[in-house]
């Protein structure tokens, strides 16, 4: 297993360790005794690499190469505007763990998108398995989706995922992978509609972290003299299906209190600005922070124009929020009629209003959101990923 960063790397590496067959785990860092990542936890303070390390992996199975991140972080201190330029650093990781493979020898190869370009090329040399990570919808879907997004609200908006370099290397690595990593029924579409075969594609749905995400009472019937508490979370942006949330806000009236927690997409200032004082603007928070939004509010929203999964949406449910998603939300939810169609604001409303008229429907959902979103912990990832291993080594 190889990936620069974190995604779900940490989680393929200790499924194999579960299973008996982990060769080894090639990453930037790994936050363990004796490990460069417990070195400079001391100078960047636990929080910074608690994600860099996963219980019950023994750091003797963590192959460490830290200098292309470390460059990074020095580069963009000096040079300002490249912060999101991932291309340089990727490729000299991925360089590196291709040499490691001919070193190695497995007999199969996991690595995450945009960093196992070389790796996979180098594991199809030696006659191993390729399993390549796919965390976003392919982009001749998301090309697709987004303009019909800008044209149905109106915004001229230039939608670009990846610069030139990084897109033609995804692309290449999807050529080069014998299984492809996929996350839900929407991203299985996109790739089957630029024309991957089925038997390429292996779905598993991600997971939610219990410790972190937890109801703290249970739910009760809410005050129907006061509006609707909704929260949203994430990037305020097209892409997230801003523009038509609002629009069904509008529409919703004094009935509903709009949060949004995130980063604010350009785009969408305008909007904002307009937005009335029935909707509330939040900066980002700490997981801490945000689990006590969570539990403040009564419903979720995620009107996505287009998500490979939305670990937002399951975070919610842990904390006791029945969620609205769209249909282009790849977010599991225990009933379809939780879902709604992409872009359609007066849906968002109905389903809205729905919850907005009906607060004992909110309770019965809340309890049902807590008991569904259980079944979707680490442990049954690292289980239906060690079905994977399995099938492409008896393969």
């Amino acid at each position: 297993m190889a990936y620069s960063g974190v995604h779900q790397a940490f989680q393929l590496a200790l499924a194999a360790h579960e299973d008996g067959a982990l060769q080894a785990f090639y990453c930037s860092l790994y936050n363990a005794p004796g490990k460069w990542g417990h070195v400079l936890e001391r100078f960047f303070g636990p929080k910074a690499l608690a994600s860099r390390q996963v219980a019950g992996l023994p750091p003797e199975k963590a192959v460490e190469f830290p200098w292309p991140l470390l460059w990074k972080a020095l580069r963009d201190k000096v040079v300002k505007g490249r912060t999101n330029d991932w291309l340089e650093v990727n490729d000299a990781f991925d360089r590196w763990t291709a040499r490691q493979l001919k070193k190695s020898a497995p007999r199969v190869f996991v690595g995450g998108e945009t960093c196992d370009l070389h790796s996979l090329e180098a594991a199809g040399r030696i006659g191993a398995v390729r399993v390549h990570d796919c965390p976003q919808l392919h982009s001749l879907f998301l090309h697709e989706v987004m303009k019909e997004a800008g044209e149905r609200a109106g915004m001229d908006v230039k939608f670009t995922p990846d610069l030139p370099g990084m897109a033609e290397r995804k692309r290449r690595e999807y050529e080069l992978a014998d299984k492809l990593l996929i996350y839900s029924d929407v991203h299985r579409r996109s790739f089957l509609r630029a024309g991957f075969a089925e038997d390429r594609l292996f779905q598993c749905p991600l997971w939610v972290d219990p410790v972190l995400w937890f109801r703290d009472k249970p739910a009760g019937l809410a005050d129907l003299s006061r509006p609707l508490r909704l929260l949203f979370v994430g990037s305020i942006n097209l892409r997230k299906g801003i523009p038509f949330l609002l629009a069904a806000i509008r529409q919703c009236g004094k009935a509903v209190q709009l949060t949004l927690v995130g980063p604010r997409g350009e785009e969408c200032e305008g909007l904002l600005r307009d937005a009335g004082d029935h909707v509330q603007i939040m900066p980002p928070q700490t997981k801490a922070d945000l689990r006590l939004t969570y539990s403040s509010h009564d419903v979720f929203v995620l009107p996505s124009v287009a998500d490979s999964f939305g670990f937002v949406s399951l975070e919610a449910m842990s904390c006791g929020l029945p969620a609205i998603v769209t249909e282009n939300c790849g977010a599991p939810v225990p009933d379809e009629s939780w879902r709604v169609p992409p872009m359609n604001a007066d849906a968002l409303a109905a389903r809205i209003m729905l919850y907005a008229l009906d607060r004992a429907l909110v309770a019965q959902h809340a309890d049902l959101a807590v008991r569904f979103a259980a079944q979707f912990g680490p442990t049954t990832y690292r289980r239906n990923i060690r079905g994977l291993y399995q099938q492409v080594l008896e393969a």
